[in-house]
């Protein structure tokens, strides 16, 4: 919970206490706890903003504050040490006390049950700047992209601690931007900043977490406290200049079936501050729902149930629009404009030398982009649903150096035949693979929405006993690692022999790496004996 709601239901608890204190003393500190009690929901309101979880709470901080002055003084008895006298003293207001109480505990565990997450701070020497636009899912001749019409894309990239750098903003050029990218105002306007200048964790928080909710079975206004969210980012901050000359790496995100572009914040915004822009691209159709700036919705689109002929037809396609759509991406910001609205990226980014990632549905299409993204030298997925991925890739297995981490198969999420294929791809590739296990892990909690409750499994979501700190710091150190292990490889060179041995330099730095990480965390354990760290020649 939040510093003010926990301030707030303290107070409340020692003014109900208070209720029951006889004398002048009783009705003093009656006085103090209410006036504490006002002021605390004054600050809470103003500073962090009210939530429908503790409505309870608010309700009985206002009727405290409104009873005050019907309150009279319980009378103390004579202090005698026997008699009738003590018969005298005024009857406590038990009653009151103990209604009141159960209202408190019943605000407690609902603020409890459903909190503001917290997403943790990022750790790198940067700060995160953010910004989303929407991307026009066309080709050069016009023709559709993916799904075609217009979806939404988000940014997190370096920015400089000091905001007053002189470095143009991301959103700032006032000339025309390519067709790709729409307007300068569409870039501004896509997610007005509800925290000053922080940026939201979800976009258009109105129409999405009612979506959010009702896709769960819950009522549309139950996640309305989630746009509470702060993330670590600053909306349209400054781009920092890059490090070095090439520019800073690139890498992609993918969400999964049925998530969102933010789906993944706490690893955007640490990539982010190491040194890193990342890329999501929001599916539509295949997200939980996409919302441009203009207001027009694109909504989730099920499959077709698994038992209908036509589900690995239908999944595979999907797998193939969802990749073409994040290379049409990688190619809108390869080719922006210096005088458009994102001009502050123009040059500032190397895109010979990337990572994909993605979650879920997204952990497969992350390998297929990077087998067509020239310059990704490395895969993440995390949690991959394998059907989705290009059946002639799948039986080719990985080209570039891949990391998978899987949740616990003791927590179930998939089914087993996901993991045969998973085996199956990687039985016949020529990159080396790391096969983790994400210990103790759902589903989610491989993404932000393990914040969501702590007792989120109870209702559907898959999660596990891991805690999330733990889970969130293995996974941030892993991705950082392999960030690090492709900026360090030595760059392919025209010569095949000499591009070889590059490639296979790249993998061994890559698997290299996840391991230091992997060993740094209990909680990421070897996926499978044969497969946990492996090369083509080690493989059976």
């Amino acid at each position: 919970m939040r510093t003010f709601e926990l301030v707030l239901l303290t107070l409340l608890a020692l003014r109900l206490a208070a209720v029951l204190a006889r004398g002048g003393s009783g009705a003093a500190l009656r006085g103090l706890a209410t006036v504490a009690v006002g002021a605390a929901l004054v600050a809470h309101v103003a500073l962090e903003g009210t939530r429908w979880p503790l409505l309870p709470a608010y309700a009985l901080a206002v009727l405290l504050v409104a009873l005050l002055p019907f309150e009279r003084p319980h009378r103390e008895a004579p202090r005698l040490r026997m008699g009738r006298n003590r018969r005298k003293r005024d009857p406590l207001p038990w009653g009151r006390a103990l209604a009141g109480s159960v209202v408190l505990v019943l605000a407690a565990l609902l603020g409890w049950v459903l909190p503001v997450p917290r997403l943790p701070a990022p750790t790198g020497a940067w700060a995160v700047g953010s910004v989303a636009f929407p991307l026009e899912l066309v080709d050069a001749r016009g023709a559709a992209v993916g799904a075609g019409g217009t979806t939404m894309v988000r940014l997190w990239y370096p920015s400089p601690r000091d905001d007053g750098a002189t470095v143009a903003s991301a959103n700032a050029a006032p000339a025309a931007a390519p067709a790709a990218f729409g307007t300068a105002a569409q870039v501004a306007a896509s997610a007005p900043p509800r925290f000053g200048t922080a940026a939201p964790w979800i976009e258009r928080a109105d129409r999405l977490l009612p979506a959010m909710a009702v896709s769960g079975g819950l009522p549309a206004w139950a996640f309305g406290h989630l746009g509470l969210v702060r993330s670590w980012s600053a909306w349209a901050a400054p781009l920092a200049p890059p490090a070095d000359a090439a520019g800073w790496p690139v890498v992609t995100f993918d969400h999964g079936l049925g998530g969102f572009r933010s789906q993944n914040t706490f690893l955007a915004e640490e990539l982010a501050s190491h040194g890193a822009v990342v890329l999501a691209v929001e599916h539509p159709g295949g997200s939980l729902l996409t919302v441009l700036p203009d207001g027009t919705e694109r909504p989730f689109e099920p499959l077709p149930r698994a038992e209908v002929p036509d589900y690995g037809a239908a999944v595979a396609a999907l797998g193939a629009r969802w990749t073409a759509e994040t290379l049409a991406a990688l190619k809108a910001l390869r080719h922006v404009r210096p005088d458009g609205p994102l001009g502050a990226f123009a040059g500032a980014l190397d895109l010979g030398r990337g990572v994909a990632t993605g979650h879920s549905m997204g952990g497969a299409v992350a390998i297929d982009v990077c087998h067509a993204w020239d310059g990704c030298a490395a895969a993440l997925a995390l949690d991959g649903w394998w059907l989705p991925m290009d059946a002639a890739r799948r039986a080719a297995g990985p080209d570039k150096p891949l990391v998978s981490v899987a949740s616990d198969p003791a927590v179930g999420y998939f089914a087993q035949a996901n993991r045969e294929r998973f085996e199956a791809f990687v039985a016949g590739g020529a990159a080396s693979v790391v096969d983790l296990v994400l210990d103790g892990s759902g589903h989610h909690d491989l993404n932000d929405t393990a914040l969501l409750s702590p007792i989120a499994d109870r209702f559907g979501h898959s999660t596990g006993p891991v805690p999330a700190a733990s889970a969130f710091a293995a996974l941030r150190e892993l991705a950082l690692a392999i960030v690090g292990a492709t900026a360090a490889a030595p760059a392919g060179a025209p010569a095949a022999a000499d591009a070889t041995s590059a490639a296979d330099a790249t993998s061994a730095l890559v698997a290299s790496a996840a391991l230091r990480a992997a060993a740094d965390h209990p909680v990421l354990v070897p996926g499978d004996a044969a497969f946990a760290v492996s090369t083509p020649a080690e493989r059976p």
